[in-house]
């Protein structure tokens, strides 16, 4: 008996970045090592707010009276040269003048040097809370998705079938001036020739409007019978250049480290009340790179680390010598741990009818983003007491979540024997109104059935022409099987995606009853019974409901049929 294993990949990312504290007061700038290399992106074009914008509020109160300081106030004299408290030295009377340009600025938004607050917020950019909190309630169930749809074939049986496995998974959060999108994907697909692997985990950023692509990891590996057929490479993009790329061939073994500095930023001017604040601002700090691969004669793997910590940065400054300014609070971005791990073996048998796929994925995300404050600010020293002037920028909770995103280890026949179809006859999801018949705000789009057999995963996408969350035709998904395995598990899933307002989203619709949302059964192919999340038996129809609703609608349902070659009438091939 030959056997011929491929354990195709394993894949493993970790990142992480920050927004914290910045400028003058107890700013962390992340240190920038230099015996690593730099990568540097400076942007030209300048983020410029006035207090015009619409992204900002001004707190004005009625105007008032200005009324001068003189030397007596401040115990000072014209010619006198004071020492101010971060050591710059000014005349009293370029003093004077600066104070009195100050507190007339003030008084005509309202407020005073003169005023008992230390403190005082001036300006707040606009946040809409409301669209973050719904996303942290409809993103708490994170569902990775299939978007490969198999096209039935008319294939004959206990013939070789290739092997399909594909998981994705996108986060996008937060809004048009602070947010985050984390993308994620790994697919297997096996042949009776070859086997291959994709995999990609991407991290962007943005603030104030302003985006990058902090990360990039690429890898495609593919191991096959014949002469030459073993190709790998991974490529690695850091602020959207590409820094590394390594391509593997036969008898290939290497693991390398590498670090770099990071720092992304633009120019920036922005109002705190009557002082304009000018410099840049953007994101700095350290990316840490581990690469390993083994690639040989039907035998590929690879591991990739990617660690990433970064923080925002503002140099800025005003035209005050009495003044200075700078970014305070603290903003978690970022911080994300993320496993991604997948392996395909084909184990050759003799006889070749034997032969089976091997195989195993794992996907784990551990996240912390968008939460805390940040806001620029100017602090006014004038001797007998200092001032500090705020422009909110950001204060909201933000996100957490630890989620194991799917686990899977199977062994699945490569020859196939029997056939079994799924018929999806309605599906009932989330729907523009209540059960009360109120408008919920939604709109429905798609809908994503799939069914996961042995480790192997069948799609079908069905749109919702009528936008009303009903799909109510008929949709088969035909299912290749072996009967040298007469238990099979399968499970059925299907995922709605649609819009409320700007935002678009994907859940995972309820349609069992308990804490598991997908319907999980056990198929018997000598009595075609199958138990589970409910029980029954081929070639009848089924109607299940699950018991979470959303915005107030009625609960989900799926009516479903599982049918043989010999007692199933697949629908018309439109409806397919």
């Amino acid at each position: 008996m030959k056997k011929l294993m491929i354990p195709l990949f394993i894949f493993l990312i970790l990142f992480s970045f920050t927004l914290v504290q910045g400028n003058q007061e107890g700013f962390n700038v992340p240190n920038i090592q230099p015996s690593i290399k730099n990568i540097k992106v400076a942007l030209k074009t300048p983020l410029v707010l006035d207090s015009s914008s619409s992204k900002l509020i001004t707190f004005k109160k009625p105007p008032i009276k200005f009324k001068p300081f003189d030397y007596s106030f401040f115990k000072i004299k014209k010619d006198q040269i004071i020492t101010l408290e971060d050591g710059v030295k000014i005349s009293g009377e370029e003093f004077l003048k600066e104070i009195n340009e100050i507190e007339q600025k003030l008084n005509a938004l309202g407020y005073s040097l003169r005023d008992k607050e230390e403190e005082i917020v001036l300006q707040r950019i606009v946040i809409k809370k409301d669209n973050l909190e719904m996303q942290k309630k409809l993103f708490k169930n994170i569902t990775p998705i299939s978007t490969l749809e198999l096209v039935p074939k008319d294939e004959p049986l206990k013939e070789f079938k290739n092997f399909s496995f594909e998981r994705k998974w996108n986060l996008p959060l937060g809004d048009d001036d602070f947010n985050v999108d984390i993308s994620t994907g790994l697919s297997l697909k096996g042949e009776e020739s070859q086997v291959y692997s994709n995999a990609y985990a991407v991290a962007k950023a943005g603030v104030l409007g302003y985006k990058t692509e902090i990360l990039r990891v690429e890898a495609d590996i593919k191991s096959g019978k014949e002469q030459n057929a073993d190709k790998g490479i991974l490529r690695v993009y850091i602020l959207e250049k590409k820094e590394y790329e390594k391509s593997f061939n036969t008898k290939f073994d290497f693991k390398e480290k590498f670090s770099y500095n990071l720092d992304w930023s633009f120019p920036i001017s922005v109002p705190v009340g009557p002082f304009n604040v000018k410099g840049s601002f953007g994101i700095r700090g350290g990316l840490g790179l581990e690469l390993g691969s083994n690639l040989n004669f039907l035998l590929c793997n690879a591991v990739i680390k990617p660690s990433v910590d970064t923080k925002a940065f503002a140099e800025v400054g005003l035209d005050y010598k009495v003044a200075s300014a700078g970014l305070g609070g603290e903003l978690t971005i970022l911080k994300n741990n993320l496993v991604l791990a997948g392996s395909l073996g084909l184990i050759l048998q003799d006889p070749l009818s034997n032969s089976y796929f091997k195989m195993s994925a794992f996907g784990e995300n551990d996240m912390n983003a968008l939460s805390g404050d940040i806001y620029f600010f100017v602090k006014v020293n004038y001797l007998v007491g200092s001032k500090k002037f705020k422009t909110e920028i950001y204060n909201w909770d933000g996100f957490s979540w630890n989620t194991k995103l799917f686990e899977y280890s199977s062994q699945e026949p490569a020859y196939k024997d029997k056939n079994i179809w799924l018929l999806v006859k309605n599906i009932r999801g989330i729907t523009p109104y209540t059960a009360r018949n109120e408008k919920t705000g939604v709109t429905p789009e798609n809908f994503y059935v799939e069914v996961e057999v042995g480790g192997q995963v069948f799609t079908k996408k069905i749109t919702d022409s009528n936008k009303d969350g009903i799909a109510d035709s008929d949709w088969n998904i035909k299912i290749p099987l072996s009967s040298r395995y007469t238990s099979v598990p399968i499970k059925i899933r299907v995922v709605q995606e649609y819009s409320i307002r700007e935002l678009r989203f994907k859940n995972n619709l309820d349609l069992a009853k308990g804490e598991n949302k997908d319907l999980e059964i056990l198929l018997d192919l000598n009595s075609w019974q199958f138990t589970g999340t409910l029980d029954g038996k081929i070639n009848q129809e089924y109607t299940t409901t699950g018991d979470t609703n959303y915005f107030g609608e009625r609960f989900h349902s799926i009516t479903f049929e599982l049918g043989s070659d010999t007692g199933f009438k697949p629908a018309p091939g439109q409806a397919r």
